[in-house]
């Protein structure tokens, strides 16, 4: 949904945010024995499968953040199309991780996989040398949603944490996936006080 504002271009947005646990040490790993080839076909492969569902018209790859994206859809996405998004980018990133890196590192790293911030909101959409660029506040939510994960949990992969707002619009309480509340304290959100968000586990 877009709408006119004082002159600014604004967005209604769901924003997905994720990443790729340990990606320093693997490639710190792979640097040292010239494996780098391998992430960067991981990379590569993570993108032609978002470019495939981006023909979908529902699920938009943004931005290309080092070790993982942000993903923009429509506000009226649907919470189960949304997670079956996320598991089969989950399953393409979990065998193509497992067959094609794991063999080549020296030490496999504890945590592996994915992690995600789910936020939604308005968005402004502006050009920045020449490209079309977005700000606002669902977007640094999302991103410290996905980071917050790891913290009091020594097994993040492949969790997915949501604002309760976006949660529920996205009607996902009464889902077949596990879930339940999370506390957390996003840093520079909310003046740094605890929150409670909702985490959901990917079948993965």
């Amino acid at each position: 949904m877009t709408r006119r504002d004082d002159d600014l271009d604004i967005e209604e947005r769901v924003v997905i945010f994720f990443d790729i646990c340990s990606s320093s040490a693997i490639l710190e790993d792979l640097l040292a024995t010239n494996n780098v080839k391998v992430f960067r076909n991981l990379l590569i492969s993570l993108k032609s499968h978002l470019r495939t569902q981006s023909s979908t018209g529902v699920f938009t790859p943004y931005k290309f953040i080092g070790d993982g994206w942000v993903i923009l859809c429509p506000l009226d996405v649907s919470g189960p199309a949304l997670v079956n998004f996320l598991i089969r980018l989950s399953e393409v990133f979990s065998t193509k991780f497992r067959t094609q890196v794991v063999p080549l590192l020296q030490s496999k790293p504890e945590v592996t996989g994915l992690t995600f911030g789910v936020d939604k909101g308005p968005l402004v959409k502006i050009e920045m040398n020449g490209q079309q660029e977005y700000i606002g506040r669902p977007l640094n939510v999302a991103s410290r949603l996905q980071g917050a994960i790891k913290d009091k949990d020594d097994s993040p992969a492949y969790k997915v944490l949501f604002t309760k707002h976006a949660f529920h619009a996205l009607e996902l309480e009464n889902s077949q996936y596990k879930c339940k509340p999370a506390k957390r304290r996003l840093r520079n959100i909310w003046n740094n006080q605890e929150i409670t968000l909702m985490k959901l586990w990917l079948p993965i």
